[in-house]
C-alpha cells in the first residue's frame, strides 16, 4: 500500500510538516494549487489533530506577508505552502523583508519533477532560483519526486533548517518536486494516517543543539575602544531580534545604562521599556536643535539606524568612536561605514563586558551631566508640544503621532506603516510607543504588504492598531482575502491624504502640483465606505480627536476588523508643522 506514489507523497508530506511542527511551526498559510495537493491534504489532517493552525490565502504575496506578521508577533517559525510556477515568484517581496528584518519564515513550494523541467511542460519554470538571492538556504527534496525522498533525508532537511534559523534568522526556501498522482483515495489516506500516527506522530527526533559561541576576541577588540568614565550616548534603533528575546535585551540595556549613566535615544520600534532610566524624550528634536553643542566622543548604537535625517547627519559629522551591536545579524549594517560592528547581540556583549569590569566599575552610576542636559531639553520641548497640540484642533498627521499613543490603550500593540507614520512618530510621539509592543517592518522599508502584515500580527497580539496612509493600505488590499481577516481584532487608522504625502514633503518645492500628482502622489478617487462594504469590513470616518477616542473604544469592543478614516489637509499640515518646528528649534 505505502509503495504507491500517491501514498508516499502523502506520507512524506505528513512527516515533513510534522517535523517542522516539532521545531516550532505553529501557524501555516496555505495557498491554492494542485501540484501542492499532498502538502495541503497533510496540513489539513495535522490541523484536525490540533497540531498546527492552518489559514488560507488566494494571493501568495499576501500569504507571505501574513506569515511574516505572525512570525514577528510570535517569535516562532511560520510556514507558507504554494503551488508551482508564478505562485513562487509572488513570495519574493515577503522574502526580501524577512531577509532584511531577520525574521524566520519557511516557504514550501511544490514543483514538477526533474523529468518535466526545461522541456516546455505546463507551469514549469526555474522557481528554485526565484528566492535564492534573499533566502538563507534554498533546499530541495529528491528532484525526481517527493515519493523518492527517504524519511532520513527529510529529517536532515529539517535539521539544516533549524540550525540555520538559530544561527542567522531569516527566510528559507524548500522546493518540493511532486510527481502525479497528487490526490489520494479515502481508503489509502486512512491507511497512511494510521501508519503515520502509530510510527511517526509520537516519535522522538533528535535535533542538534546549536550554541552560538561568544566571539571574545572580537569583543575585546571593540571593548578596548570604550571608556566608561567618559560621556557617551546609547542609540537604540529598530529592534531586529526575536520578540521572545526582548526581555533579556531590555535587561541588558538597563544594566548597560546603569554602569554608564549615559542618555538613551530610542526609536519608536526599538522595543525599549518606557521606564528605562536615561531615556530622552523628543530626542530627534533635541538633536536638531542642539546638533552643534552635544559634546561626547563615543556612541553605542544598537540595531539598524532610525529613519531620521537629523540622526544621520549627526552620525556623519560625529568624530568619536561608534560601536554597533546587532542581534545575530551577520551582514554589515552601517551605511556610514564608521562603526565597529558586533554581531552576537546586546545580551552577549553586556555579559562579556560585565566579566571584564571590576566590582567597583559594575556599580550603578548617576546620570552623567550630558544625560541630564539632554533630558531637560526634551522636557522643555514636551511643554511646547503640550501647549500647541491639543485634542480640539483639526486632525493632522504630526498630531496623530503625538496623541494616538495617549488615546490607544497603553498595553495594546501598534503597527506603523513604513512611510510617513514611522517618521512622524519618530519626531512627535514622545516615546509613547514604548509602553507596548510596537511593530514596523524597516528591513526593506517598503509599503508592500502593510495590511497582510498587520493581519498576521493581530492573529497573535490583539487588539492591534495599524496606522497607515491611504496608498500603503490600498497597495495591499488583497490582504482582506486572507481567511477570517474581517474577524481579526484589528483597528486600522487610515490617514487619507489623497496620495503619498511623504513626497509632498520632499518634492513640493520644485514641482508643479500636476507634476507632483502624476509622478509621485498618484492620488486615487476611492469611495472608502463602498470599498469597506465590498470586503464586509466595519468603517467609520472621524473629524476630530474626541470622535477618534470614541471610535477606538468602539472598535476594540466589537473585536472585528475596523477602518477608521481621518482626512488630512496636506497644505495646512505642512504650514502648521513648520510653524511648530520653528517655535521649537528656531528659524
Amino acid at each position: 500500500m505505502t509503495s504507491s506514489i500517491e501514498c508516499k507523497n502523502f506520507l512524506r508530506s505528513l512527516q515533513l510538516l510534522n517535523l517542522f511542527i516539532k521545531i516550532g511551526v505553529q501557524n501555516l498559510i496555505l495557498c491554492p494549487g494542485s501540484r501542492s495537493a499532498p502538502l495541503a491534504i497533510a496540513a489539513g489532517e495535522l490541523n484536525k489533530l490540533g497540531l498546527v493552525n492552518v489559514f488560507n490565502s488566494i494571493d501568495e504575496r499576501s500569504a507571505g506577508f501574513h506569515s511574516l506578521g505572525i512570525s514577528a508577533a510570535s517569535g516562532n517559525l511560520s510556514l507558507v505552502i504554494t503551488t508551482s510556477g508564478t505562485a513562487v515568484s509572488n513570495l519574493l517581496p515577503a522574502a526580501v523583508e524577512a531577509d532584511r528584518s531577520c525574521k524566520n519564515i519557511i516557504f514550501l513550494t511544490a514543483d514538477r519533477p526533474l523529468r518535466l523541467k526545461d522541456c516546455g511542460a505546463n507551469q514549469t519554470v526555474n522557481q528554485e532560483d526565484f528566492l535564492s538571492s534573499v533566502c538563507r538556504k534554498v533546499l530541495s527534496t529528491n528532484l525526481n519526486g517527493l515519493h523518492e525522498t527517504q524519511e532520513n533525508e527529510i529529517l536532515n532537511l529539517v535539521r539544516i533548517t533549524e540550525k540555520q534559523i538559530l544561527t542567522f534568522p531569516g527566510p528559507i526556501h524548500l522546493n518540493i518536486p511532486i510527481d502525479k498522482p497528487l490526490d489520494i483515495s479515502i481508503l489509502n489516506k486512512k491507511n497512511v494516517l494510521e501508519i503515520f500516527e502509530r510510527i511517526n506522530l509520537k516519535k522522538k527526533y533528535i535535533f542538534q543543539k546549536v550554541e552560538i559561541e561568544s566571539d571574545k576576541n572580537k569583543f575585546l577588540e571593540i571593548s578596548k575602544t570604550l571608556n566608561l568614565d567618559e560621556s557617551g550616548i546609547i542609540l537604540v534603533g529598530p529592534y531586529q531580534g526575536s520578540i521572545n528575546h526582548l526581555t533579556s535585551f531590555n535587561k541588558s540595556l538597563e544594566r548597560l545604562q546603569e554602569i554608564t549613566g549615559w542618555p538613551v535615544f530610542a526609536d519608536p520600534v526599538s522595543g525599549v521599556n518606557s521606564d528605562l532610566r536615561g531615556l530622552v524624550v523628543n530626542w530627534e528634536l533635541v538633536l536638531r536643535k542642539n546638533k552643534n553643542s552635544i559634546n561626547c566622543h563615543q556612541l553605542l548604537r544598537l540595531g539598524p539606524m532610525s529613519s531620521s535625517i537629523d540622526l544621520e547627519k549627526f552620525l556623519i559629522n560625529f568624530e568619536g568612536i561608534q560601536i554597533l551591536i546587532k542581534e545575530n545579524n551577520y551582514r554589515k549594517l552601517d551605511p556610514l561605514k564608521k562603526s565597529f560592528e558586533y554581531d552576537l547581540g546586546l545580551s552577549n556583549f553586556t555579559n562579556l563586558l560585565l566579566k571584564e569590569l571590576s566590582i567597583k566599575e559594575k556599580n550603578k552610576r548617576s546620570l552623567i551631566p550630558l544625560a541630564q542636559d539632554l533630558i531637560e531639553e526634551g522636557e522643555k520641548i514636551k511643554e511646547i508640544l503640550k501647549e500647541k497640540i491639543t485634542y480640539d484642533n483639526r486632525i493632522a498627521e504630526y498630531k496623530l503621532a503625538n496623541l494616538v499613543p495617549k488615546l490607544w490603550p497603553a498595553e495594546n500593540p501598534i503597527m506603523l506603516s513604513a512611510s510617513s507614520p514611522i517618521r512622524d512618530w519618530l519626531t512627535f510621539s514622545e516615546n509613547g510607543s514604548l509602553t507596548r509592543n510596537c511593530f514596523s517592518f524597516r528591513g526593506a522599508s517598503g509599503i508592500d504588504g502593510t495590511l497582510s502584515l498587520a493581519l498576521g500580527i493581530s492573529r497573535i497580539k490583539n487588539p492591534l492598531l495599524l496606522v497607515t496612509g491611504d496608498l500603503a493600505f490600498v497597495h495591499d488590499i488583497n490582504g482582506w482575502l486572507i481567511e477570517n481577516s474581517i474577524d481579526m481584532n484589528l483597528t486600522i487608522l487610515l490617514i487619507n491624504n489623497n496620495g503619498g504625502n511623504i513626497f509632498n514633503r520632499i518634492y513640493k518645492k520644485n514641482l508643479k502640483q500636476d507634476e507632483l500628482n502624476k509622478l509621485f502622489l498618484m492620488p486615487k478617487e476611492i469611495n472608502w465606505p463602498k470599498l469597506a462594504d465590498a470586503y464586509q469590513v466595519n468603517f467609520i470616518s472621524v473629524a476630530n480627536f474626541k470622535k477618534l477616542r470614541e471610535a477606538f473604544d468602539w472598535s476594540i469592543s466589537i473585536k472585528k476588523s475596523v477602518i477608521i478614516k481621518v482626512d488630512i489637509d496636506s497644505e495646512n499640515e505642512m504650514c502648521e508643522k513648520n510653524a511648530l518646528l520653528e517655535k521649537i528649534i528656531g528659524s
